[in-house]
């Protein structure tokens, strides 16, 4: 689960603008009257970004926790953790670079996470691309987390960056009153690929128009948007074009878990000027979709292909050409 950080700035930093954070206020204030504004720090940078957001655009803000919109809008279900209520742990789960003691760490990805209290397992879940982890919801007490390899056995730790011994990857965390605590796995060299229980997914999509014939592969770049869902979540890319290879359009998505996939084709009509890299995807989902169904495929990744790349080469039939 995604981490929130925010940026707070002292209230002295508003005293050179012309108020920009009374703006912000006021316009969330008509686009949510039914909710409380609750006092905000004072960045201008952020008060001018939520001032200029529409009131249909900052609703949005439901399902992408930045900060900036958890900070003015914090009544969102992205800001609460939903309905969970309680305390929290916080889980890093990395692994050490090659060298004696832990010279430095990268991310251990896709590695499942357990919660205890007691002998008892009351949670679980995977480490992000990050290796990064929230459990939430928690009552105060004695907890014990803990990570799995593949195998179901506890990975290895090193439980001090200043000595060589290892230890099973098990830490005892307290819930209190205080702030959340952490759990954090520094895993012996080499875990991470012992660790995941994800797969990665590649494919090239062929588009063709209503005659059986090919639509040229920079136009479909940009003429469809991918959704790949699992479990209610979607993540959006673009046919991305390269003209190596006979000229692909390529669509990958990693941190896949085993089980069915969804592919979903958005047909869209996106304008020229905003066809450039990096774009906001959910955006020009929202804004842009045309008028026709979406097509939906599905593939599935299965045990034997955990750690591997998984094929997923579509053809299409573009009901607009």
């Amino acid at each position: 689960m995604k981490r929130l950080v925010f940026l707070l700035v002292p209230l002295a930093a508003c005293a050179a603008s012309d108020d920009p954070c009374g703006d912000a206020a006021a316009h969330i204030a008509a686009c949510f009257p039914d909710h409380a504004i609750a006092a905000p720090v004072c960045d201008p940078a952020t008060a001018g970004d939520i001032a200029a957001t529409s009131c249909d655009e900052l609703a949005m803000r439901d399902g992408k926790a930045d900060g900036w919109s958890c900070l003015w809008m914090p009544w969102l279900s992205s800001c609460t953790g939903g309905s969970s209520s309680g305390k929290k742990i916080e889980v890093a789960v990395e692994e050490c670079g090659p060298g004696g003691l832990c010279p430095y760490v990268q991310s251990a990805p896709c590695g499942l996470v357990t919660l205890h209290k007691g002998s008892a397992e009351v949670a679980r879940g995977y480490s992000s691309g990050g290796g990064r982890l929230t459990f939430e919801g928690l009552a105060a007490g004695e907890y014990t987390v803990k990570v799995k390899t593949r195998a179901n056995a506890l990975a290895t730790m090193l439980p001090d960056q200043l000595s060589d011994q290892t230890a099973p990857a098990s830490v005892k965390v307290t819930v209190g009153s205080g702030d959340a605590p952490w759990a954090r796995f520094e895993l012996v060299n080499g875990s991470a690929e012992k660790l995941t229980r994800c797969a990665e997914s590649r494919g090239n999509l062929t588009v063709k128009d209503r005659a059986g014939h090919a639509v040229d592969r920079k136009l479909v770049e940009w003429d469809w948007i991918v959704e790949h869902e699992v479990d209610g979540a979607i993540e959006r890319t673009r046919p991305l074009y390269f003209f190596q290879n006979n000229g692909e359009n390529i669509i990958d998505f990693r941190m896949l878990h085993t089980g069915t996939h969804t592919l979903r084709f958005v047909r869209v009509n996106i304008p020229s000027y905003l066809q450039k890299p990096n774009p906001d995807y959910d955006r020009l989902r929202r804004d842009y979709a045309a008028n026709v169904p979406p097509i939906e495929t599905t593939f599935s990744v299965s045990a034997s292909q955990v750690g591997k790349t998984v094929t997923i080469d579509r053809t299409i039939t573009d009901p607009l050409r």
